[in-house]
């Protein structure tokens, strides 16, 4: 934790930096030059605003509860769970359901990640794309599907091994697939993408914390939307939160490690104002976004996991989880050499080509 003084000299470089970016904009645009008294006065106003609304990180008890101790390259299989069923481990059974996550629970998978999705009526469900297509024989958002209609749907259909499984393989509700976790000891990432019902969203989550106490030691939540997060927080201060990222997130559909995968996700003014979201984004999650919300956390794209990334946040308290990592050697990697958690969709178990990862 911090200690007093640590604490002030964060606030003021935090708010010193913000308050550079604000006045070398306003000079940009009018090519002024201000007051230093002002300057001075303005970071005092903004180390008392920041004070106020920032957001202390949970107790790392609860963090090593969930997570375990913080890993490191060399780390035993008994002190750190180094694979994470993402999806509950989608390319072993039918993607985010309750038969994926009781195979990954014999599969050896100690912590499942899934994903809140919101039918028509406001009904949570573990689902990740906003449409059904992709998976199932359905067609349209999820959204704008009926709860009772979304159960109509097979899961399995899609999956390549869906015969392996019962003729009906539902989209299960959200506090269904919670207390099936809690019953298997199953730790969760909690992945909400639902950015647009901000207040519906806190309220779910919320309301399953309460319902279900054992989820303050074995549930994070996760969010490539900080203002979701901050929501819950601000509410309950014991919740684990992380930030999940990607680059070109905010300009971008898709991102597979280079910039031929890139679709855009919008298009004239728009997509400018994304791309230069996205340029600011970064320095703004490591400086000021982190510390306010108080995360715990960084869900990354693999492509982004160098040693310098995982360094830079460790400093800062902050643990790095990489994402979909499905190949043998590269989760060998991640573990060996980097001590590093990733989620992947399958816990297949290959045995890594030792020499290679010496050479």
């Amino acid at each position: 934790m911090d200690s007093g003084v640590s604490l002030l000299l964060k606030l003021v470089r935090v708010s010193g930096l913000a308050w550079l970016t604000v006045y070398t904009c306003f000079c940009f645009v009018f090519g002024l030059l201000g007051n230093i008294t002002l300057h001075i006065m303005m970071i005092g106003l903004l180390v008392a605003l920041v004070a106020w609304f920032r957001l202390p990180p949970p107790n790392p008890t609860l963090v090593r509860s969930i997570l375990g101790p913080d890993p490191r390259p060399g780390s035993s299989d008994t002190e750190v769970d180094w694979e994470v069923a993402h999806r509950a481990a989608c390319l072993d059974a039918p993607e985010n359901s309750l038969e994926a996550l009781r195979l990954a629970q014999r599969n050896g998978a100690k912590i499942v990640e899934f994903d809140v999705s919101f039918t028509s009526c406001m009904t949570p469900v573990v689902f990740h794309d906003d449409e059904v297509d992709r998976i199932t024989t359905g067609v349209g958002k999820i959204a704008s599907i009926s709860h009772s209609n979304l159960k109509k749907l097979n899961l399995a259909t899609k999956h390549p091994l869906g015969s392996e499984f019962p003729d009906h393989v539902a989209v299960p509700d959200l506090e269904d697939f919670v207390a099936e976790c809690l019953k298997l000891n199953m730790k969760m990432i909690i992945d909400l993408k639902t950015w647009e019902s901000l207040e519906e969203t806190s309220k779910v989550i919320l309301e399953l914390y309460a319902k279900f106490p054992g989820m303050r030691t074995m549930a994070m939540v996760t969010s490539f939307f900080p203002q979701l997060l901050y929501s819950l927080r601000v509410r309950n201060p014991d919740i684990v939160c992380s930030v999940s990222t990607r680059p070109h997130f905010l300009s971008s559909t898709t991102f597979d490690g280079n910039i031929e995968s890139l679709k855009p996700r919008f298009s004239g003014i728009q997509q400018f104002l994304a791309i230069i979201g996205d340029i600011t984004y970064p320095w703004l999650l490591k400086h000021l976004i982190y510390d306010f919300v108080g995360i715990s956390a960084v869900l990354i794209h693999k492509a982004c996991v160098t040693p310098q990334y995982v360094s830079a946040w460790r400093q800062k308290g902050v643990r790095v989880m990489a994402w979909t990592v499905n190949d043998p050697l590269e989760k060998a990697h991640l573990r060996y050499n980097l001590g590093v958690q990733c989620l992947t969709d399958t816990l297949e178990r290959v045995k890594p080509d030792n020499w290679i990862l010496r050479e």
